[in-house]
């Protein structure tokens, strides 16, 4: 399996000229995992989702009550927790926990990070639950990307 393109100056997945000389149709497989943690409901409901997040800027804390999975288009991403940071760049596939508290924050200082969301939830909770501030800071880690 071959690895996503990224354009190195603007950190950008590139979602075109995947064709094959010759080549009609092909799929670029990003994720191929088993999953344990879909909802045992008998619904469910499925949100899918574009987001973006500006240089610089955090998404608020909050709680996932559900699946969720995103793939970074553009930039880079980490996630703060407690005591720990998870970092992650253009052509990433990344899931985020349930039930624990955490916010997505950009450390870059001029390009927005792009996101396609995937979110599968019991059909009678919302995907998210926003939170206040948390008791502790986030862990303080350079995101790999930027030196």
């Amino acid at each position: 399996m071959s690895e996503p393109r990224v354009d190195p100056d603007t950190l950008t997945l590139l979602i075109t000229e995947l064709l094959p000389p010759d080549g009609s149709h092909v799929r670029q497989t990003l994720l191929d995992a088993i999953e344990t943690r879909f909802p045992r409901d008998p619904e469910a409901r499925v949100n899918v989702q574009l987001s973006e997040l500006g240089p610089g800027r955090t998404a608020s804390w909050h709680v996932h009550n559900g699946i969720v999975y995103f793939v970074l288009l553009r930039g880079i991403v980490t996630l703060q927790y407690e005591g720990r940071s998870e970092h992650f760049s253009a052509g990433d596939v990344y899931t985020e926990p349930i039930g624990v508290v955490h916010r997505a924050f950009n450390p870059h200082p001029d390009l927005s990070a792009s996101l396609v969301g995937f979110w599968v939830t019991a059909s009678d909770r919302p995907h998210i639950t926003e939170v206040g501030e948390p008791p502790w800071a986030p862990a303080d880690e350079a995101h790999p990307s930027l030196g």
